[in-house]
């Protein structure tokens, strides 16, 4: 009997449709400079894309924004989200924190990614939920099938970077609205490899083996 309960209340883990949202900050606030209008939103990052077309696959409803600096952030911020995904350099630190607090004052969940997660996790998971590394698909499934509030957040982290990322074509959705914000100069980044195949003494990815992905 205790059995049975606990595989029926597994399958509903499993098969629960949450309301994701998904934050890419490539501003740290309000700016107006003519280079952040027109290079901005070129400069979005690839990962964000490709988490939210992973929690698609895993048939969950997502929403994706891209910060610039040039949008009314408190309008574009997703609306009644089970668990929430922030992509932050260092620089946006604070920002990231302050949307963490926001998001769990409304019940959610926070998930906090990018190279400051990788690069300051002990500071982070003061903040989150849960902080980020090495992230590959099995990751956001553990994330997503563990969607509670932590305390202390917790860090999680792959062995290693992902070997396939979904393409252009599979981050489509994501990625056209973006680009839609970029004036007149649009342009898609392209990952061909992850690591470094250099040892450079004071970069973090010096230490993360090279690994070419699959071009096809």
């Amino acid at each position: 009997m205790l059995l049975t309960l606990v595989v029926r209340k597994t399958l509903t883990l499993i098969m629960t449709k949450l309301k994701i949202g998904i934050i890419d900050l490539v501003s740290k606030g309000p700016t107006h400079t003519l280079w952040a209008k027109i290079m901005y939103a070129n400069l979005a990052s690839i990962m964000p894309q490709v988490v939210a077309t992973w929690c698609e696959e895993m048939g969950h409803e997502v929403k994706m924004i891209c910060y610039t600096g040039q949008e009314d952030l408190e309008k574009e911020l997703p609306k009644d989200v089970d668990i929430i995904f922030i992509s932050s350099f260092t620089q946006a630190a604070l920002l990231s924190y302050a949307l963490s607090n926001f998001f769990q004052s409304k019940g959610a969940v926070t998930v906090l990614g990018g190279p400051h997660a990788r690069c300051y996790p002990d500071d982070a998971i003061k903040y989150f939920d849960f902080v980020l590394g090495f992230t590959n698909k099995s990751t956001v499934n553990e994330v997503l099938n563990n969607c509670s509030r932590q305390k202390p957040g917790r860090f999680l982290s792959s062995g290693k970077q992902p070997s396939h990322l979904p393409g252009v074509k599979e981050r489509w959705k994501f990625i056209e609205p973006t680009l839609k914000k970029a004036p007149f100069l649009k342009m898609v980044p392209m990952i061909g490899s992850v690591g470094c195949p250099y040892t450079c003494s004071f970069c973090i990815d010096s230490t993360v083996p090279y690994q070419p992905l699959d071009l096809n």
